[in-house]
């Protein structure tokens, strides 16, 4: 699954930085090696899952039966999913473990990521989780009662 959400992810390495994926790959940092888009990954792909049941099976109303009623649900899932995304890396870059042995002087040395870097990751993970939230309502909605029509 790691290469699965690691080349997902990867579509916006660009945006949020190659030495920031190559962090979230483990490949270069002698702390943290395990491939972070798993954990980032599944978590964004259970929010965007919740979020669409909770918009076409349990909230479910009449009212909501219409475009802006989904785009409400959609941003919503936009907006957690940024932060998910936003304080996971965050977290790993407060608790110092970007960092890398410089191969001239074998010292410790931190990697070059910024906050702005991790922001945009953020923000990827939010455009991903917009995907998703829209791949499972065109999967999930047929079986809703009351708003099986959203969001056309």
């Amino acid at each position: 699954m790691g290469e699965f959400f690691g080349s997902i992810y990867c579509w916006f390495e660009e945006f949020f930085g190659i030495e920031l994926a190559n962090y979230l790959w483990g490949e270069s940092s002698l702390l943290s090696q395990t491939n972070s888009f798993i954990g980032i990954g599944w978590s964004m792909f259970g929010i965007s899952f919740a979020m669409t049941l909770i918009y076409y099976y349990v909230i479910n109303h009449p009212q909501l039966n219409h475009w802006w009623g989904w785009i409400i649900f959609l941003v919503i899932n936009g907006i957690i999913n940024f932060i998910v995304g936003w304080q996971w890396v965050l977290k790993d870059y407060y608790d110092g473990k970007m960092i890398t042995i410089d191969p001239a002087t074998n010292l410790q040395m931190p990697l070059n990521i910024g906050e702005s870097e991790i922001i945009y990751f953020g923000v990827s993970n939010m455009f991903i989780s917009v995907i998703a939230f829209i791949v499972f309502s065109f999967i999930l909605k047929w079986w809703s009662t009351n708003c099986s029509r959203a969001p056309f």
